[in-house]
């Protein structure tokens, strides 16, 4: 009951926060067709989803692979847009209940994909608005994939103790049992681990343990965990080293720069290129921001200079990473640009990598 009462207090807590940040109001009404963190939850509880509730998630895939509600289908709104028919691919009934999510309020990536939905007929689209955020609030698991393992730079926990366990790759294992992991000797492995380090935990056919540990790496405020099935491993399997003190760093891509880079050139008068959709940047974009959406991009690049640096954002990184490839080619070598997700209100962003 302890933990319960601490989880619900930090969800109310992470509630507060946020709309203290930005000097908001109490959270609005429901939209119409809007389906709230509790409905959501409800779903997953029941075991709903894939079954009598299709969820798909509007995120570019590279997003999706990181963590996804458990269940939820792949389908990223530009996919969609560039063939209409790869929504036939997901099976999903036309009149069945259909749920869309991506990043947040602030991303209308799953609000675009229902519209679109709609308009090819299918009669019962609803968005859950709060998306990924919203499901963290409430303390829910999402759910990574084998490609985000391979992908490497993460940090592994699994707390089946002796046993052969993933490998390969770049990422780190720390492999205790859960008493051990929640006990001041696991908290001191990971305390100087930073807090925005992806971590994977690895289930092994028993959820609640792996949401125990979920529950106490969150009170210990990290902040990007999702679990993974050991079954659907396809890899490797080895012992893991000894326990250590666990570190971790981001590995940026060519042209990609840390969220500090990028707020440091906000505030001190950088060339800030928003790449989202015209209706997105009048909601909310970085002080000094100019607006170039990328639909615009190949007959419209000459307004970006060449002469400056350049920092290019949207709303979730897929697009701003397309936008450097794209400058890229037309001979561009000052552009960097951000992937992380950012949430803004005026100008008042807040960026989570």
């Amino acid at each position: 009951m302890r933990r319960m009462f601490l989880r619900t207090l930090g969800a109310i807590g992470l509630a507060f926060g946020m709309v203290f940040a930005v000097g908001a109001a109490p959270a609005a009404a429901p939209e119409p067709d809007e389906v709230t963190n509790d409905q959501m939850v409800s779903y997953y509880e029941q075991g709903a989803i894939g079954k009598s509730v299709w969820v798909v998630d509007s995120r570019p895939a590279g997003k999706f692979i990181t963590g996804h509600i458990p269940d939820a289908l792949s389908l990223p709104l530009d996919v969609l847009k560039k063939d209409p028919a790869s929504a036939d691919k997901l099976a999903i009934p036309k009149t069945a209940k259909t749920v869309f999510y991506c990043a947040g309020r602030e991303c209308t990536l799953s609000v675009d994909s229902a519209a679109i939905f709609r308009k090819m007929g299918y009669t019962d689209v609803w968005v859950y608005r709060n998306g990924v955020p919203g499901w963290n609030q409430k303390a829910q698991p999402l759910l990574a994939t084998e490609a985000f393992l391979k992908k490497g730079n993460l940090i592994l926990i699994d707390t089946a103790a002796g046993k052969a366990t993933v490998a390969g790759g770049t990422n780190k294992v720390l492999q205790m049992s859960l008493a051990d992991l929640k006990s001041d000797q696991g908290h001191a492995l990971l305390k100087d681990l930073s807090r925005n380090a992806p971590i994977v935990v690895l289930e092994r056919g028993d959820m609640a343990a792996a949401n125990a540990v979920m529950e106490d790496l969150r009170e210990q405020d990290f902040r990007r965990m999702a679990y993974f099935p050991v079954s659907g491993w396809k890899g490797d399997m080895a012992a893991a080293p000894a326990p250590a003190v666990l570190t971790w760093a981001p590995i940026y891509a060519p042209g990609q720069v840390s969220p500090k880079a990028f707020q440091d050139a906000v505030a001190s008068g950088q060339f800030i290129l928003d790449v989202r959709p015209a209706a997105d940047f009048a909601r909310g974009h970085f002080k000094g921001a100019i607006s170039l959406p990328i639909e615009d991009m190949e007959k419209d690049f000459a307004k970006v200079p060449k002469d400056v640096p350049v920092f290019v954002n949207c709303a979730t990184g897929a697009k701003s990473a397309k936008t450097y490839d794209i400058l890229g080619r037309k001979g561009y070598t000052n552009v960097s640009y951000l992937d992380a997700e950012i949430s803004c209100k005026g100008e008042q962003c807040t960026i989570k990598e």
